[in-house]
């Protein structure tokens, strides 16, 4: 009997020796919460990164995770899934913590809790004596059919782009090809899609005495709630090869949230490291464009115009024909008299002549 027990202890003291490493090992996680920093609208889609952290990585871990949040546990998803590993070598793993907030959600404060447990990769909750270690992720979720409009401008840049061949150069096409495009990242903190509601741009010379040109544009793309991403306000310009000063402004409705003065460079064409893509477009406007051309004068030809247009030109050109006309025929009269006064100069010539012969006889 006794020796049971004294196997059985054993047995404990055993494996809580062979997980002392395990133990030793610090777990943690950041940040320990998942919650926004504005309420949450129905309907839209948050994301928060939270990073699982140990101090020693020398061996692979299970992690396991279960969602406590009765009413919003089905709004919450885990890039990894519940399960994953937490491989050797690696001291920090980042988890997505997805929430989708549904179209028909009550407006009201949400709460409750992730647990994360790790154990060794050989071992799981069932093997018998396993000493685990975990974290508690808190849940605190808002939501509320009130919009909140707000924004971090990032990062703001204007990247260098080069003069464009032909025919792209000509102005019909450069007006939509030849763009100076400034790049911004923004993060949306607001719970609803948003855009920068206009940017200002004016650009000078190296100087910045001289103002050449002076942009807006209020079409920018909007980014979904609480999202990061990368948009542009693109102009048309006419800057030559160069370098220049831009002084911008960026606007939420009638703010200025951001104001700035970048440098920029303009390249000769064919100098830009893997040169401009201009895409499909240009060949599709210049596609439509010859298509239309020949529309039309298949019409034209259709419908027997050209004898109409060719009446409508003999009307018009009237008054060019009748002054056409009247030069025609001075330039008779003229030619006729000079051809009467040399006549009469060859005549007198031939009389003179005459006379001479007759007086040396």
């Amino acid at each position: 009997m006794y020796k049971k027990y004294l196997l059985f202890l054993l047995f404990v003291i055993g494996g809580v020796l062979s997980c002392a490493g395990f133990v030793r090992a610090g777990f943690g996680i950041a940040p320990p919460y998942l919650k926004s920093k504005n309420p949450l609208f129905p309907g839209t889609h948050f994301e928060q990164k939270i990073t699982l952290l140990r101090s020693a990585s020398d061996g692979d871990l299970n992690a396991n995770i279960v969602i406590n949040a009765p009413e919003v546990a089905d709004w919450i998803t885990i890039d990894k899934g519940n399960s994953f590993l937490l491989p050797k070598g690696k001291s920090q793993v980042p988890m997505i913590v997805s929430v989708d907030v549904p179209d028909d959600a009550a407006s009201g404060y949400y709460d409750g809790h992730i647990s994360i447990q790790v154990l060794p990769a050989d071992k799981n909750p069932g093997s018998g004596v396993a000493i685990a270690l975990g974290a508690r992720v808190d849940i605190e979720l808002t939501v509320s059919d009130e919009e909140f409009i707000e924004f971090l401008i990032r990062k703001v840049e204007i990247p260098k782009f080069e003069t464009l061949g032909k025919p792209w150069k000509w102005k019909i096409f450069s007006r939509f090809f030849y763009r100076l495009k400034v790049a911004m990242t923004i993060e949306n903190t607001g719970n609803i899609a948003i855009a920068p509601s206009q940017v200002h741009l004016d650009v000078y010379d190296l100087t910045e005495k001289n103002l050449l040109e002076s942009h807006d544009d209020k079409r920018i793309k909007k980014i979904e709630p609480f999202e990061i991403n990368t948009v542009e306000a693109s102009f048309p310009t006419e800057l030559e090869p160069g370098e220049y000063w831009s002084r911008l402004k960026i606007y939420k409705e009638n703010e200025v949230v951001h104001k700035n003065k970048i440098i920029f460079e303009v390249l000769p064409n064919g100098k830009l490291p893997g040169g401009t893509d201009l895409g499909k477009w240009p060949w599709i406007m210049l596609s439509g464009m010859v298509i239309a051309a020949l529309i039309v004068f298949f019409i034209l030809i259709k419908i027997k115009v050209w004898r109409y247009i060719f009446k409508v030109i003999y009307i018009l050109s009237w008054p060019f024909r009748y002054i056409y006309r009247k030069i025609k025929f001075g330039f008779k009269i003229l030619k006729a008299k000079f051809w009467q006064w040399i006549g009469k100069k060859s005549a007198k010539y031939q009389a003179k002549k005459g006379d001479n012969e007759n007086s040396k006889d």
